[in-house]
This record gives structure tokens, C-alpha cells and sequence, in this order.
């Protein structure tokens, strides 16, 4: 008869309640994804085919990466790996954007596509200027 001291953390088995509480870094990853703004944690995320991905932040159909060995200083993004991503954004309505959420020990990047991040720095732009016009109206 196993203890709950005794158990593994293997699927089944009792575990301790420290073991339980301790999150793997790509589940803490994921946890966070779905506490920004604007984000949503995928359901069944890496459980099963048909769910896509790991999570949504806003237009952004996002794929989570981190390395669980803390020594490791790099990852490494596969282009086809990128395009599957961005053919299943594609598919999930009103139509996602491809994005990947980046953890490398406490670097933690977001890696979008050069023609929308420049789309959306520029619209960011034409909006900021937009609000100062209003803004100094308002102030005549």
C-alpha cells in the first residue's frame, strides 16, 4: 500500500500535496497566457489532436515554448512548425494570427510575423496621432 508520501507523481497515483501544487514551467506558461488581457488558455492544451494550440490572446492563436531545463540559454523555432501554426489560426473563426510565447529562463518573448507586427506598429501610430489631434481640440 503506497502513502501519500510514498506516491510518484506518475498518472494514478497519489501524490503529495507539494507535488500537486508544483507547476511544470510550460503549465505555469500557460496558466499566464490566459491571464493577460485579452487572453484565453486552450482547452485540453496538449491533451488532445483537435485542440488547437495553447491559448488565444486577442487575433492571436498562440503556441507556448519554454525549455524545462533551467541551463538551457536558447530555442529553436522550425519554420514548418511556424506554418502549422499559422494554417490552424487560419482555420479557427473569425481567422487568427500565428503567434509563439517564448520562455527562455526569464526572457519571455512573443515571435509574430514581420508584416503584422509592422501593420500593427503602424496602425498603433496613425491611433496615438489620431488621440493627440483630439486631445489638443479638445484643449482650444
Amino acid at each position: 500500500m503506497q502513502t501519500e508520501h510514498s506516491a510518484s507523481s506518475s498518472k494514478g497515483e497519489l501524490q503529495t500535496p507539494w507535488a500537486r501544487a508544483r507547476k511544470t514551467r510550460h503549465e505555469a506558461q500557460e496558466a499566464r497566457l490566459g491571464d493577460l488581457p485579452g487572453g484565453s488558455r486552450g482547452v485540453n492544451s496538449g491533451r488532445l489532436w483537435r485542440w488547437k494550440r495553447d491559448g488565444q490572446i486577442r487575433r492571436f492563436l498562440v503556441e507556448c515554448r519554454t525549455n524545462e531545463k533551467p541551463t538551457t540559454r536558447s530555442y529553436r523555432i522550425e519554420y514548418d512548425e511556424f506554418q502549422q501554426i499559422r494554417q490552424e489560426a487560419a482555420m479557427v473563426p473569425p481567422g487568427l494570427l500565428p503567434a509563439m510565447q517564448i520562455d527562455i529562463l526569464d526572457l519571455k518573448l512573443m515571435v509574430i510575423d514581420l508584416d503584422v507586427f509592422i501593420d500593427r506598429e503602424e496602425r498603433l501610430i496613425y491611433l496615438e496621432a489620431q488621440l493627440e489631434a483630439l486631445q489638443a481640440k479638445e484643449l482650444r
